[in-house]
């Protein structure tokens, strides 16, 4: 039987946030807590898909 650490109580029992946290955790984790690697892959799973992931505008600040 797999054992799973139990994440932190959050007062007043927010479960989604709870599960939100979890999936964060896992994946992180899978990637050996590397950022850059995570959105390497985002990027690459983007491209395979042929729909962007996110289509922000550049803001340029005002200098």
């Amino acid at each position: 039987m797999k054992t799973t650490k139990e994440p932190p109580a959050i007062s007043g029992g927010d479960l989604v946030l709870q599960e939100i946290w979890r999936i964060k955790d896992e994946l992180s984790a899978a990637r050996g807590h590397d950022v850059h690697r995570l959105f390497a892959e985002a990027r690459k799973r983007e491209k395979r898909s042929g729909h962007p992931l996110a289509n922000l505008p550049i803001q340029r600040r005002k200098v």
